[in-house]
């Protein structure tokens, strides 16, 4: 194991909730920090997550730039180029009006529906469904990411916070890390 990230990163604090995702995801390469900081507070963008998925595929050769020419937002030589290229190759991610918006933030349905189409598309089992009918705001889960926040419910990827589910609410890099790490033991590994 490396070194603890409460001591490479100043701002993930010891004994924090999400110091175990955190770790999981630094120690396995999926996640870094920024200018020395991991920034668990800051929201997760549309370009880190796929960077996270495309990391936890491999990084495989990237044959298919289609993504390039699609989306009028995705330029070559960015740090999230061949991730964006691979994810929408791929069908994990897509795009909107020509758009894949990079530094879009991203809510909670969104990155259940990013982590569910990874799973789908690695051949992983993605039958688990788990009801969330009762939990906060779970009117608010728009119709597109339904089948995927079953799925991330049914898996354990997401329990709520303090029963409510919160599907619109932007995602942090805090949660991310820690979804991330329920993901890769609860669904990848299986």
């Amino acid at each position: 194991p490396g070194p603890e990230v409460c001591e490479v990163f100043p701002d993930v604090k010891h004994g924090a909730w999400y110091e175990v995702g955190v770790q999981f995801v630094y120690d396995n390469g999926l996640m870094s920090g920024s200018n020395g900081l991991f920034n668990p507070t800051s929201d997760i963008t549309r370009a880190q997550i796929v960077t996270t998925l495309y990391r936890l595929a491999g990084e495989p050769e990237v044959t298919d730039t289609k993504a390039l020419t699609d989306f009028t937002d995705v330029a070559e030589g960015k740090y999230y180029t061949d991730a964006v290229c691979w994810a929408y190759a791929n069908g994990v991610a897509t795009g909107n009006n020509g758009k894949f918006d990079p530094t879009g933030k991203l809510t909670r349905q969104q990155m259940a529906a990013f982590f569910f189409r990874y799973a789908d598309v690695m051949g992983m089992d993605t039958t688990a469904r788990g009801d969330y009918s009762s939990m906060v705001n779970a009117d608010k889960v728009s119709g597109y990411a339904e089948d995927a926040m079953a799925w991330a419910v049914g898996t354990g990827l997401i329990n709520g916070s303090n029963g409510n589910l919160m599907p619109t609410g932007n995602a942090t890099r805090a949660q991310m890390a820690s979804m991330m790490k329920q993901f890769v033991e609860n669904v990848v590994r299986k």
